[in-house]
């Protein structure tokens, strides 16, 4: 945006200027806050966002909760008001977000939407620099144990999509859970947890399993459910020669978000790194040289 068009005067920290590149379909641009971090890495359709799809041209829906919940894709929040600007929309959210009046949004975001360009170059290249630096850390995790490369590779996930909770769970030679260190901790046994994530296997098993709101879940299994506290959860299969298992990470509520697509590609490029060094880690155990 330029110097010409400031945001100063709305009290919202999180923007987001969602333009339409196909019918229904809405691609995140520019913004500030959430919505500058979140350049060229939120796609929704409109229809199937519940707060988007009530939004028409020349409108303003609002939305306030003394409670965080999503509002659009990975967007969570407590106050959120959604302008439509022909088959745009601008999206305010965060505290005072909901305030200022019809005229004055439609005016703002419309001016906003206006003057949006392209992704910028530099943040694209930013991004993929992200995933591969992510991979990269991924790909020199211990190998000394199969248990201490599992918990790096939570640990290291975890901190890398800034998430609360993160896990591996190892299906194949044998059975075993490593939990991140550091973080979110369910208050329930090992066995418990590894209840819980066991079903998500089949739902992962061709690619990344990603839920933006536990609350609408298929798999609402204690301890890691909604109620115990995570909001969103993005869970990966692991394929290490010689073996099989799952990578998860979820946000909790205390820093309620869900998982941009660069969020998605690093969990996909991390996954796969893991999944090497762990079949190096179960290697050695087994007395193998790969």
């Amino acid at each position: 945006m330029t110097a010409a068009l400031s945001f100063e005067d709305l009290p919202a920290p999180d923007l987001f200027l969602l333009r339409q590149i196909a019918p229904g379909r809405l691609f995140n641009v520019d913004g500030r806050g959430r919505g500058a971090g979140w350049a060229g890495n939120v796609t929704v359709d409109a229809s199937a966002e519940p707060l988007l799809a009530r939004v028409t041209a020349g409108t303003v829906l609002r939305r306030r909760s003394g409670v965080p919940f999503r509002a659009f894709g990975p967007y969570w929040t407590t106050e959120v008001a959604v302008v439509g600007i022909g088959g745009d929309m601008a999206v305010l959210g965060g505290t005072g977000a909901a305030g200022p009046d019809d005229e004055r949004l439609l005016a703002l975001a419309g001016a906003a939407l206006g003057a949006a360009g392209a992704v910028p170059a530099e943040k694209v290249v930013a991004d993929e620099l992200e995933a591969a630096q992510a991979a990269a850390a991924a790909s020199r995790i211990p190998r000394e144990s199969v248990a201490g490369a599992a918990r790096a590779l939570a640990g290291l996930t975890s901190r890398a999509l800034s998430c609360g909770f993160g896990a591996v769970l190892l299906v194949e030679p044998q059975l075993h859970l490593a939990v991140a260190d550091e973080g979110w901790h369910p208050a329930a046994s090992a066995t418990e947890v590894i209840t819980a994530m066991l079903p998500l296997a089949p739902a992962a098993a061709g690619g990344l399993l990603v839920e933006q709101d536990l609350r609408a879940s298929p798999f609402p299994y204690r301890p890691l459910s909604f109620a115990d506290g995570l909001v969103a959860r993005c869970t990966a299969p692991l394929r290490p020669q010689g073996g099989s298992g799952l990578l998860l990470v979820a946000h909790a509520g205390g820093a309620p978000r869900g998982f941009t697509s660069l969020c998605q590609r690093v969990m996909a490029a991390v996954a796969k790194a893991g999944g090497d060094a762990l079949a190096e880690a179960l290697a050695r155990e087994q007395g193998q040289v790969l």
